[in-house]
């Protein structure tokens, strides 16, 4: 008697944890992922990316990332307009919305904010990285610049490497 309780015991937490673990945005590559921490987890949905301005230097895309929180085991998805400057490398955000999810991604509330406020995002915060992924997604290619050093005559630059002909 004690070992089918036992097993039943066991074979109940698994389902548990399964159930648990198995949300809307595993494994689907609509989501992909942009910041995580100890209680959290956050995706940019590939799906809701629209570009809204195309004005270079300056641009604007619409886009959702969800975030789903594992202390309270929700799932919000955050409607943002993200502003960028290519120039000055800046990426602001402004939310529009939220929407709170049910475990297979149907909506359940929305919440929509009548004067949503804009402010910077930091370029390796959630933010910053969900709006590096829809850039790229708009116009195939990142959004912030790769920098190489530049070198001024006070910094004692390295010797240029000379090459050897070595064919005669």
């Amino acid at each position: 008697m004690f070992k089918k309780a036992a097993a039943l015991l066991i074979m109940l937490s698994v389902i548990g944890c399964t159930m648990v673990s198995a949300m809307f945005f595993d494994d689907d590559p609509r989501y992909i992922q942009v910041g995580h921490n100890d209680t959290t987890e956050s995706f940019i949905d590939m799906n809701s990316i629209q570009s809204i301005r195309y004005d270079p230097p300056y641009y604007m895309i619409r886009a959702t990332v969800i975030t789903y929180d594992y202390a309270t085991n929700t799932a919000t998805g955050y409607e943002n307009n993200f502003f960028y400057n290519f120039k000055s490398q800046t990426v602001k955000a402004q939310t529009l919305s939220n929407l709170q999810y049910d475990e297979k991604g149907v909506p359940l509330t929305q919440t929509v904010f009548p004067n949503p406020e804009v402010s910077l995002c930091d370029r390796y915060s959630v933010n910053g990285k969900a709006a590096d992924n829809a850039f790229f997604n708009c116009y195939s290619m990142t959004f912030y610049h790769t920098f190489t050093k530049q070198y001024t005559k006070a910094d004692n630059p390295p010797a240029p490497v000379k090459s050897i002909n070595t064919s005669k």
